[in-house]
């Protein structure tokens, strides 16, 4: 069974391995938007072999990606040896199978992803329960309830179930990977165009901000923000040992509890300062994951998973945090400045500079003062 940090692996290996990849691929002149879609499926088929129960792949994940996709290249034929003795069994199903894809793909979404988690990526009872925020037995009756409908809307269940799970777990991950490069892409882009955004912002801070409204979510919200919170779950729960120091620790200060001031008057706002007991606390850890799965529900989420991946020695995936807060939303200003901290503890020392300035130039940041301070240790 897995506890899900080979998974986590897979998506952060996406970035890692994408330029080394595409240089190996220009140099043999493959095209470009093959080379992204071999370069997925031979991720993935690395994932396959690295989680295999019968001797899992431990070498160089370049030499088996590469190895996997000059296969689906057309330039060479999976031999005996290592490491293309993992190469990715081809399946083609039955018209029984066909019919099991289908009726899988036509369960509630929290089936279909319990299912993909307990039998593609075999996660433990403990790992999924963790994720979905549940206790093991629950968890486990509720894979349970999902096995049973399956196999009452499809007698072939137990039959062909081990090949249909292996094609919707492919097809998820493809999608997954897919969503990665698109978002690498649009942090690319972010990037560029990041002096030109410069002179925009002015012009964005005199738009009116939206105040903080917590209303209740859609049924449909809230299903979509628990598999959210499963799959980031999945991989930002790992951290490291890293302990915040120099300028950037002299600066850092959690962000206090927007409650702290105002008393929630809604259920909603009730269940976010519960959340913030553990953050007020200084259990960081605790608050992170009772926070994943509320990312997508609350304006503030995002602001204050960054915050706590901070002052858990986690700069990168905290800057990922800050970014998706909303620019035009009431936090902005202050995802503007942990974002800077975030650079800085992550020693992106030009990147940091750059989002110092701004901060300091803005007449209206509230942050302003502080980041001046900075700028001036830093030249």
């Amino acid at each position: 069974m897995q506890d899900g940090r080979i998974l986590t692996a897979l998506i952060h290996r996406y970035p890692d391995l994408r330029e080394e990849f595409l240089g190996w691929a220009a140099s043999h002149d493959y095209p470009e938007p093959e080379t992204l879609v071999n370069y997925r499926r031979a991720l993935i088929a690395w994932y396959e072999a690295r989680t295999a129960d019968d001797d899992p792949y431990r070498g160089d994940p370049m030499d088996f990606i590469i190895s996997v996709a000059k296969v689906y290249f057309g330039k060479d034929h999976p031999p005996p040896d290592r490491p293309l003795r993992y190469f990715p069994r081809s399946i083609n199903l039955p018209p029984e199978g066909q019919s099991l894809l289908r009726a899988f793909h036509q369960l509630e979404p929290g089936c279909r992803e319990l299912l993909l988690l307990a039998d593609y990526h075999r996660l433990s009872t403990a790992a999924i329960a963790r994720a979905v925020g549940d206790d093991e037995e629950p968890v486990t009756a509720r894979i349970a309830v999902c096995r049973r409908e399956l196999e009452a809307s499809s007698p072939s269940a137990p039959r062909y179930w081990s090949e249909v799970i292996t094609v919707a777990g492919r097809q998820d991950l493809m999608q997954t990977l897919e969503r990665e490069e698109q978002r690498l892409t649009t942090d690319q882009l972010a990037d560029e165009s990041e002096a030109q955004m410069d002179e925009k912002r002015e012009a964005v801070r005199l738009t009116p901000r939206r105040r903080l409204k917590l209303r209740a979510p859609a049924v449909g919200t809230v299903v979509a923000a628990v598999i959210f919170g499963v799959f980031m779950w999945l991989v930002y729960d790992t951290f490291g040992n890293a302990t915040p120091d120099g300028l950037y620790a002299r600066y850092f200060e959690p962000y206090p509890n927007i409650f702290r001031d105002s008393v929630p008057t809604t259920e909603d706002e009730r269940d976010l300062q519960r959340i913030l007991y553990y953050y007020d606390r200084g259990d960081y850890r605790t608050a992170y994951d009772e926070l994943l799965p509320a990312a997508r529900a609350y304006p503030a989420a995002s602001l204050y998973l960054g915050v706590t991946a901070l002052a858990l020695g986690d700069p990168g995936r905290a800057g990922e945090w800050f970014g998706r807060v909303d620019p035009l939303g009431p936090y902005a200003d202050v995802a503007d400045w942990y974002r800077a901290l975030a650079s800085l503890a992550g020693q992106d020392l030009p990147r940091a500079r750059r989002q110092l300035v701004r901060i300091r130039d803005d007449v209206s940041h509230p942050y302003r003062d502080r980041a001046a301070e900075i700028l001036a240790d830093l030249y």
